[in-house]
């Protein structure tokens, strides 16, 4: 409450003091700028009516030299002119002569739009200037006379009227640009003003407004009207030129937030005092209360990793705290015992995976020549058969029997025929594709499965295969010397009948047989189904 009342006193001080203030200053800059521009105003309209203009305007070469002395006696008296820079021009707009040091407003004369009949004033950029009709004998305009105001001129009587602590006095033009101001403390200046400014009253009191620039300001606007008891002067106020007194609101009102700065250090000392003594006294009372649950929070968790530091006292939250602890080393022991059990178990169910693989590969598997045994190749058969009715793709089988193997086998014993077969086997393995399945089909028989094959194919597969065979030379330990081996071969083309199919391998390989052995009968046509 205290801090409130403060900063309103302060804000209304200096809002009173502003309403006090800006309509003076406005008055008075109004009444001091306005004659100075006015008194100008006339003077120009003197200079204009010399003949030595009058023929310059209308091209008379002989005056352009007496114009000319005119034109800079006039400038060297400076404040006085008021003017900086003159300009004549013709009827037709074209410029007769020129004079003054600042090529700025030598270039806005020289643009500047048709002049009225009357004196006026207008503005060419940020440059205000006057306008005056030459006119010659018969009252006929045959030029125009433009004169740039002096800016130091125009700035030091904008400077007088400025007040202390007011802010900067502006002269704006009808669009609400500001032509020239006085000094502002901080060099911050508006470049434009809102029209809602420029349409207040002459005697209203400060108003804050928006610049185009976002910049928030305060401040008042007079518009400058001819002098009364002056003559003839419409131009001056048709020019719709203002005199505004304005300065930034943060700058007017800069006491203000001074105090609230200071206010709110003070607030905010004290605050944080009273904040620590507080937070002290409760952290005292709730700490073990907030460490408790946070722990509770943790095991639900399921984090067990918690330990709430012991209050070595002997009340309520002492004894719950001590409680705590060993719930949670219990669950802690609990949870190690039930992880190595897991872990146990999930050893077992490896070790049972892998048995169960094992096993798996065994059902497949020929214990003897570790080739696919007779269940694998049924299994892959109707896979085959599945895939090839669906692309139509060729089938064939080889049906391969060694030859003569009882009598080796009852001439040798059957550990030497085991052997015997263990070899066989091998040179099949290495002998036919990797797409192709190779199975022991029982006893000394061995059949081949070729994928993507036709009879052709086939053919050429099963003679590789016996020549690998036949070329093999078989080194037994109760043999006295290496034994050469010979296979038969069945070669059949699957044609859509699955039982067809390996009769008719079957059948080849009775007629190799019945041939002499050795050698690859295929299998004879047969209609397809």
């Amino acid at each position: 409450m205290v801090s409130w009342i403060s900063v309103h006193s302060t804000y209304s001080f200096l809002r009173n003091h502003l309403d006090r203030s800006v309509p003076a200053i406005l008055a008075r800059a109004a009444s001091d700028v306005g004659r100075w521009l006015d008194d100008g105003r006339t003077q120009l309209s003197e200079l204009a009516a010399r003949p030595e203009l009058v023929r310059a305007a209308s091209g008379d070469p002989g005056a352009r030299a007496a114009a000319g002395a005119l034109f800079e006696g006039a400038l060297r008296r400076g404040n006085a002119m008021r003017f900086s820079a003159l300009v004549l021009r013709d009827a037709s707009g074209a410029v007769r002569m020129r004079a003054g040091a600042s090529a700025e407003a030598i270039g806005a004369l020289a643009h500047a739009g048709d002049a009225p009949d009357a004196p006026a004033l207008r503005a060419v950029g940020a440059t205000p200037i006057a306008y005056a009709s030459v006119r010659d004998a018969r009252g006929q305009r045959v030029g125009t006379l433009l004169a740039a105001y002096a800016s130091a001129a125009l700035l030091e009587r904008l400077a007088g009227a400025a007040g202390a602590g007011s802010g900067a006095v502006y002269l704006v033009d009808d669009r609400g640009r500001a032509l020239a101001a006085s000094p502002a403390s901080g060099g911050s200046r508006f470049e434009s003003f809102p029209a809602e400014l420029l349409a207040r009253g002459a005697d209203d009191a400060a108003f804050e407004f928006r610049a185009e620039d976002g910049r928030r300001g305060i401040g008042g606007h007079r518009r400058l009207d001819p002098q009364p008891g002056r003559g003839a002067s419409p131009g001056l106020g048709a020019a719709g030129w203002s005199v505004v007194v304005a300065q930034p609101l943060e700058r007017a009102f800069a006491p203000v937030f001074s105090v609230v700065t200071r206010i709110f250090a003070i607030d905010l000392a004290i605050i944080l005092l009273f904040s620590f003594l507080a937070y002290e006294i409760t952290a005292a009372i709730v700490r073990p209360l907030e460490a408790l649950s946070d722990g509770a929070r943790h095991i639900s968790r399921g984090e067990l990793e918690v330990e709430i530091p012991d209050t070595g006292t002997h009340d309520e939250i002492g004894l719950l705290t001590r409680t705590f602890n060993d719930m949670a080393r219990r669950l802690r022991h609990n949870r190690a015992e039930i992880e190595q059990q897991h872990g146990q178990l999930r050893e077992q169910n490896d070790a049972l995976q892998r048995a169960n693989e094992v096993l798996e590969q065994l059902s497949i598997t020929d214990g003897l020549t570790k080739l696919h045994n007779h269940r694998y190749f049924q299994e892959s058969l109707t896979r085959e058969i599945k895939r090839v009715s669906r692309t139509r793709e060729p089938l064939a089988m080889l049906l391969v029997d060694i030859d003569d193997f009882k009598a080796l086998n009852d001439r040798l014993g059957h550990a030497e025929g085991d052997a015997l077969l263990v070899r066989i086997a091998r040179i099949l393995n290495e002998s036919v594709r990797e797409s192709d399945v190779l199975a022991r089909y029982g006893g000394e028989e061995f059949v081949v499965l070729a994928t993507g094959t036709d009879l052709d194919g086939a053919i050429f597969l099963a003679e590789k295969v016996r020549t690998a065979v036949a070329e093999a030379s078989f080194g037994l330990p109760t043999a006295r010397e290496p034994i050469r081996v010979t296979i038969s071969i069945g070669v059949a083309e699957y044609r859509g009948d699955r039982r067809g199919f390996f009769d008719a391998a079957d059948r080849a390989l009775y007629r190799a047989k019945a041939a002499g052995k050795n050698c690859v009968v295929p299998a004879e046509p047969m209609p397809s189904f």
